[in-house]
Order: structure tokens, then C-alpha cells, then sequence
């Protein structure tokens, strides 16, 4: 690992000599929400804040930290008051970024995308996840109302100790990765750590195998309701029963609807309980926080199909934008420069993060998992198969999963309900 206190260092030099402009000499506040509510994730931010700070004399950032959850769930209020954040993560699609646009509660950020040259940072298609038409009525296209410091993708993370003493290589083809699902489970070991408590990690599992059985174009017509678009494309019924079958197989982990993701799941993986775990990136810090470097890796889930690289749940991560009341938008957009720069990309990938920007390869320690981390993003980046989270489309597809796992409904009749809500557009 890198000293971030070097990091600091630099970086606060920069800010200093005025390669990262300070915006601000008179005594105000800038209210900031985001969802670093992990330990490993504090110290990341709250040095990036004082950054801020020291580049702009007599500003002072107010920082409340909320779940993704919450702030789904507090935005449309607290945006609408002149006390509500200036700046604030925003969760992507239709019922989070698009339903504040269309209420009138976001700037739009074309402007400032302009001036500070955000549009560089990484490829157009990845800035269209943040982008929304002005009515609120598909994202994908229309104006920029947020920007992304950090890259996500769904994958599995391994065990490999545990790998080791199972003979066990990465596998590379689907038939091989579900023999090492059964060898681990033959071992009395739970194959992939999984705690769906929370409904929205099954929209994780869910999808994941989905992607790997599916036309990635007929993914983004489903989620950026192209014409035509249908959740009900070929690929979604066989993920299904696969999910299914691996529930019923004991692939999962034992009472997963009753397991929580941010303890449970975390402490049964990190424990050494389980040899795998479906998950997202944003897992590393708290993950190496546990286990180290070393001891974990990450690998891309195999295509059943026999492509080389399978389409993967991932992107960037919550967009940081400007609530329409702020007193401060140039203040605002400052900081989201510089808490989206290639220079705090320093910063985030020293405490485990994946930046958005690229990161330099020379930094890279083989063998590590944030090598891993990188090195799967740069993949699916390089051969445009980055993937989508569904609830950005239907908001209930979490419950839906739920019920399908339960076996409530079969895995035709799940399509069907998700697909009916879809086309209502819920």
C-alpha cells in the first residue's frame, strides 16, 4: 500500500500553488451528503474535505453521511428546502437522479462539465449513466447532472486459502466455475457468501448471472427503455433457474434471506466461513481492512455462452451533483472537481477505492486485490461490457428477487411480474 500521508501531502501541495483552483475566500458553509458510511471510507473523504478547505480560505464543509437507502429517501424532501445539501451522491436511474430532475431539484452541469474539463475523465457512454433528458423521463441521454469518482463492478471476490486447499484455480469457463461450486460445498464449506436481508444484494447475484446469459444490448434497451425495450429478453428466465437451482443446491449462504450484506455477509466472508463472495467492488476497503492484500482476489464470473468476456454488473459509482437551491453551484462545482480529479484518484485508490479515472499500472502490486479490482474493471471497460443495477429501472425488482428465492412465484412468472412493472413503468 501506498502512504497516503505522502498522498497528502502532494495533493495539498497542489491545491496550494493553484493547480486545483481555490473557489472561495469569504466565510461560508458548503453542506455535502454522501454514503461513506463504512470505517475504511472516513478517512478517504474526510481528507479530501480538508483539502477543500485549506484551497479555499473560509469554507467550511459540512458533511453528513446517509446509506444509499437513505438518501433515495430524504433527497426529494431536503433538496426541495433552502437548508438542503449543496452538494450530494445521487443514486443513477429513473427513480432516484431522473425523478429529481424531473422535479426541478438538480442543476444541470453541462456547463461546468465545460469548464473544468470533466468530460475527459472517462468515456461518454460511462457519463451517460448520469445524464438525464430535462422532463426526467429516460437517462442514458440529455443533459449531465452528475459525476462519478469511483468505478464499480460486480464480481467475485475468493478465498485463497481456501482455494489452495481445495486445489482450486480461477476458473475460466462456466462449466468450471460451478464444478468449484460443488467441490467447496462436497468440503463443507459455503461457496459464495449471500445475505439478502436487505433485498438489493439479490439484486446483485441476480444479476450478475443474468448479464453472463444475456445480450448486453438487449440490457441497455431494457434499462434505458429504448423502444422495444422488454425485460423479458432472452437470458432472463435461464438466470432465473440457475439462481434458483443454486439456492436449492446450497450454494448460498445457510439462512441468506435473514443475513444482512454490511455485517453479516462481510463478517461471514472475511471470517473464512465462505470461499467466495458475489459482490460488489466497493467491498475492497472493508474487505482488506480484515484479511490484507494478499489474501483475497477478485475475478470476472465466466461467460456461460463462450464469450471472452462476459457482459458484468458495474459503472461508475453515485454521481456527486448540485442541488438546484444551492446559494453556492460555483462553490459546489468546485468541489466536485476536486473530489473527482485524477489527483484525489490518488487518494482513492491508496485507501482500496476504484477510481474512475484510470489508474497507472505502475502503481499496480501483483498479487494484491486491489490489482485485481483494476485490472476487472479495465477488462469489461476495454471490451464494452459494462453492465447495469436494475433497481435503476424498477424500483422493486429487489422484492421481486426476494420472492423468486422464496419460491413464491416460478422463474417465469417472476419475468413476467418484473417485465408488467416495467412496462407500467414502476
Amino acid at each position: 500500500m501506498r502512504n497516503s500521508k505522502v498522498i497528502f501531502a502532494l495533493l495539498a501541495a497542489l491545491l496550494i500553488v493553484g493547480m486545483i483552483p481555490a473557489a472561495a475566500q469569504d466565510e461560508m458553509t458548503l453542506v455535502v451528503w454522501d454514503n461513506f458510511t463504512r470505517d475504511a471510507e472516513q478517512e478517504m473523504i474526510e481528507t479530501l474535505n480538508a483539502m477543500f478547505e485549506e484551497a479555499n480560505p473560509g469554507v467550511t464543509v459540512v458533511r453528513e453521511a446517509y446509506t444509499t437507502d437513505d438518501l433515495g429517501l430524504l433527497l426529494p424532501r431536503e433538496l426541495s428546502a433552502a437548508t438542503g445539501p449543496d452538494v450530494t451522491m445521487i443514486n443513477q436511474g429513473l427513480n432516484n437522479m431522473a425523478a429529481l430532475v424531473e422535479a426541478g431539484l438538480l442543476l444541470p452541469l453541462n456547463d461546468y462539465a465545460d469548464e473544468f474539463d470533466w468530460w475527459s475523465r472517462y468515456g461518454l457512454g460511462l457519463h451517460a449513466r448520469n445524464s438525464v433528458t430535462a422532463d426526467g423521463a429516460q437517462f442514458g441521454s440529455g443533459d449531465l447532472y452528475g459525476v462519478s469518482n469511483t468505478a464499480e463492478v460486480v464480481a467475485i471476490f475468493y478465498n485463497k486459502r481456501i482455494f489452495a486447499d481445495l486445489s482450486l484455480d480461477i476458473p475460466t469457463t462456466f462449466e468450471e466455475f460451478e464444478a468449484a461450486l460443488a467441490t467447496i460445498a462436497e468440503a463443507d464449506i459455503t461457496p459464495i457468501t449471500f445475505g439478502n436481508l436487505d433485498a438489493w444484494p439479490g439484486i446483485h447475484t441476480y444479476g450478475a448471472i443474468n448479464h453472463a446469459y444475456s445480450d448486453l444490448a438487449d440490457i441497455d434497451d431494457f434499462m434505458y427503455r429504448n423502444e422495444g425495450g422488454t425485460f423479458a429478453y432472452e437470458g432472463a428466465v435461464t438466470s432465473a433457474e440457475q439462481v434458483v437451482a443454486w439456492a436449492e443446491a446450497g450454494y448460498f449462504s445457510n439462512g441468506f434471506e435473514g443475513l444482512d450484506n454490511d455485517n453479516g455477509a462481510l463478517v461471514e466472508f472475511t471470517s473464512g466461513e465462505s470461499a467466495m463472495w458475489l459482490a460488489g467492488s466497493w467491498n475492497s476497503g472493508s474487505i482488506i481492512d480484515v484479511m490484507g492484500e494478499e489474501a483475497v482476489g477478485f475475478f470476472l464470473m465466466p461467460s456461460p455462452l463462450g464469450e471472452e468476456v462476459a457482459p458484468t454488473i458495474g459503472g461508475v459509482g453515485l454521481a456527486y451533483g448540485i442541488g438546484a437551491n444551492s446559494e453556492n453551484p460555483d462553490l459546489a462545482a468546485a468541489y466536485i472537481d476536486l473530489v473527482t480529479s485524477p489527483e484525489a484518484a490518488a487518494l482513492l485508490f491508496e485507501q482500496g477505492f476504484l477510481p474512475a479515472v484510470a489508474v497507472d499500472e505502475s502503481l499496480l502490486t501483483e498479487g494484491t486485490l486491489t490489482a485485481d479490482l483494476v485490472n476487472a474493471w479495465n477488462t469489461i471497460s476495454a471490451a464494452d461490457k459494462v453492465g447495469h443495477y436494475f433497481d435503476w429501472t424498477v424500483s422493486d425488482v429487489g422484492a421481486f428477487i426476494q420472492e423468486l428465492l422464496a419460491g413464491v412465484v416460478t422463474p417465469e412468472e417472476f419475468v413476467a411480474t418484473v417485465d408488467e412493472a416495467y412496462q407500467a413503468g414502476q
